[in-house]
């Protein structure tokens, strides 16, 4: 492991894509347990912000620039469900 090179864009899709997932499924279970006001889902996304700042402040800028791709693959898809279906209502 000492060996293994985390400058990958790939490595930096995974996390953009995994993370905002993981971080709305804690924000559901917080909302059903202590019934919470609903937030966007959209902000679920800046979750994205920590392995992005994390990643170009140890200068891995092949990772930075794959969480950046994660979170642009999240946009259109939020995007496409609130503007072009009814399951998800961000307006």
């Amino acid at each position: 492991m000492k060996d293994f090179d985390f400058d990958k864009v790939w490595l930096g899709i995974v996390y953009g894509l995994i993370i905002p997932p993981v971080i709305y499924s804690a924000y559901l279970l917080l909302v059903t347990q202590y019934d919470i006001k609903r937030i966007n889902v959209s902000l679920c996304m800046v979750a994205n912000l920590l392995p992005f700042y994390l990643t170009l402040n140890k200068e891995k800028y092949k990772a930075t620039k794959g969480v950046l791709i994660g979170t642009f693959i999240w946009a259109g898809i939020i995007a496409y469900f609130s503007l072009f279906t009814d399951h998800l209502h961000i307006l």
